[in-house]
């Protein structure tokens, strides 16, 4: 399966997507995105989850998602969203026509470069392109220890940390970059964590019985966790990891 493929292969879980990830905190949200009234551009938008945040704020959206399965799903959930089939290197929108471009859990997809001059070109004078990944925080609790070998559970920080972001942002000035930090916490039950994680493109990729496979150990390591906490779900700790690039207009 090619990276454009994986990238594409959500579409084949659009439900499930939308009922089993997480949404974003609200101090992320108000970090990343303009004050309304505002219009936004939110590129591989999904089936929505940034998307109904943006609006609930009063900021109009132009939502951006190449797959017709996730944007059939967000434009039920978001009516008013103006959806649009288009991708980041092309998007579907004129010269100077929006105030940011949020880009929530995606742009890690993109073709940064050709991405980036496709926000300058959308992008007012004063506008900025906002990133936000949903990460599991670093373990400190004796059953996160216990969990931290699992490369599904614990990020440590290859995409939302400063470092990686800045090598996925090529065109950047370091002086152009912003970065932001907000830590959330997840009622995660067994099922759920293992509901949300048949929704990554890694299981997504697997042959029915590689992914049952590894769904079930998924499920059973939170099981056996729950089980000794005596709980039916456990505080997983979440980071939402934020950028923003203003690029300073060029001469």
């Amino acid at each position: 399966m090619t990276r454009e493929d994986r990238a594409l292969s959500f579409g084949t879980m659009a439900e499930e997507y939308d009922r089993w990830r997480p949404s974003y905190p609200a101090a992320a949200v108000d970090w990343l995105a303009p004050a309304a009234p505002a219009t936004v551009a939110e590129v591989g938008a999904g089936t929505g989850r940034l998307t109904s945040l943006l609006l609930s704020r009063g900021i109009s959206v132009e939502a951006v998602e190449p797959d017709p399965r996730m944007r059939a799903v967000l434009a039920r959930n978001n009516p008013a969203a103006r959806c649009h089939a288009g991708r980041s290197t092309a998007l579907p929108l004129p010269d100077a026509s929006v105030d940011a471009v949020l880009v929530a859990d995606a742009w890690h997809w993109f073709d940064p470069e050709a991405t980036m001059q496709e926000v300058r070109r959308v992008l007012r004078p004063g506008g900025w392109l906002g990133l936000v990944w949903n990460v599991v925080a670093e373990p400190v609790e004796p059953w996160e220890l216990a969990l931290a070998g699992a490369p599904d559970m614990y990020d440590r920080g290859t995409k939302g940390g400063p470092d990686g972001v800045t090598q996925r942002l090529p065109l950047a000035a370091a002086e152009e970059l912003e970065f932001a930090q907000f830590d959330w916490v997840w009622e995660l039950t067994p099922a759920h964590r293992a509901a949300n994680l048949a929704t990554t493109s890694m299981a997504i990729a697997m042959t029915p019985a590689e992914r049952d496979e590894w769904l079930e150990s998924a499920r059973a390591e939170l099981q056996e966790v729950c089980d000794a906490a005596g709980r039916l779900a456990m505080p997983v700790r979440h980071r939402a990891s934020c950028t923003r690039w203003t690029p300073a207009p060029l001469d």
